[in-house]
């Protein structure tokens, strides 16, 4: 991390200021050392990255799920940045990547609220002038994502979005996408969030979405049998569901149903019997834009964390009543995502 983005960082516990003890540097880089803070700390920079998760975070199940996914899938960000970014763009209303290129033109600090492979983080850096901090909780994830995004205004961060080492009213703009309905209270972590932008400011955020009572029922049923194993263990256990995925995809074949089934959560019209499965019954994501390994990854992804909520839409924009102006609302069957601006 640049030495000017890591003079920017405060204690999380003290909300003081950090004196950096450096033992290694490249450049501008500070690569290793120590951040110390009057009461509070010590918190280490290892590889470049500086470190304030707690001990009892990192090795929390659902942390540990993400960083062996982020070990174990590398390619995953490139191989995956077309159809994410494409998405990303749709759902808030940017639209393009000149509407986001717009959108973050007077940005100065950004924030990637779980960063993962950093996608998104190269993304924002790319087109503004912003500086963007790219914050996970997986070191495995982080360790991945530096060595891929090389744009030296994107400053990697180990750090819990519950506890981020950076003052209230920092950022011009934060990004939770996919990720805040992993934490343990995705309430309380959105209100933390809420407290680092700057009021003018702009946040958006995604929550996965309750589907089909049945793929409800299958969803918590998996994940239980699942989640206490390895996730190599969790890959073999899941083989069969990504496997169904791709077989019914590849009968390309289209169901209608004439009528909503309210009691099932059920609704009409016609789709192909993949998707139709896989939103109504259980999760069997196919997409063959990807290889194997990643739809599988996508796949074990979903069941393998702990941390998993779903939410209605309507509990959802209950977030946005007070203080926000919502600018972009999307519901799509995976889930729920808002762009709004905090007034």
């Amino acid at each position: 991390m640049r030495s000017m983005d890591l003079q920017r960082l405060i204690c999380p516990a003290r909300r003081t200021s950090l004196r950096a003890d450096v033992t290694a540097i490249e450049g501008d880089d500070v690569i290793e050392g120590v951040l110390i803070a009057e009461g509070g700390g010590p918190y280490a920079v290892r590889g470049g990255i500086p470190d304030f998760v707690s001990d009892d975070v990192a090795r929390s199940q659902t942390v540990q799920s993400f960083g062996q996914k982020w070990a174990k899938h590398q390619y995953y960000r490139e191989h995956t940045r077309d159809f994410y970014t494409d998405w990303y763009l749709q759902r808030y209303g940017f639209v393009d990547r000149a509407g986001l290129r717009r959108a973050l033109e007077d940005v100065r600090f950004a924030l990637d609220a779980g960063t993962g492979s950093g996608r998104d983080a190269a993304n924002f850096a790319e087109l503004s002038d912003a500086t963007v901090y790219a914050a996970d909780t997986s070191r495995e994830a982080l360790g991945v994502a530096r060595r891929e995004v090389t744009n030296p205004r994107v400053a990697f961060v180990q750090a819990d979005l519950n506890h981020l080492p950076f003052p209230d009213e920092f950022f011009d703009f934060i990004s939770c996408d996919q990720v805040i309905h992993h934490t343990p209270d995705p309430r309380t972590t959105f209100e933390n969030l809420r407290r680092k932008l700057r009021t003018g400011g702009t946040i958006c955020c995604y929550v996965y979405k309750k589907k089909a009572v049945l793929r409800e029922f299958t969803d918590d049923y998996v994940r239980d049998q699942i989640r206490d194993l390895s996730l190599d263990q969790a890959m073999r256990v899941c083989d069969g569901i990504t496997h169904l995925g791709q077989a019914l995809a590849r009968l390309n074949v289209d169901i209608e149903i004439e009528q909503d089934i309210p009691v099932l959560g059920i609704r009409k019209g016609k789709m192909d019997l993949q998707r139709f499965f896989h939103w109504n019954i259980m999760k069997c994501f196919w997409n063959d834009e990807f290889d194997f390994f990643t739809n599988h990854i996508v796949n074990v992804d979903w069941y393998h964390p702990e941390h998993c909520f779903r939410y209605e839409p309507e509990t959802f924009r209950a977030w946005f009543d007070h203080g926000w102006n919502v600018q972009a609302w999307d519901v799509q069957h995976a889930g729920i995502s808002c762009r709004a601006r905090k007034v």
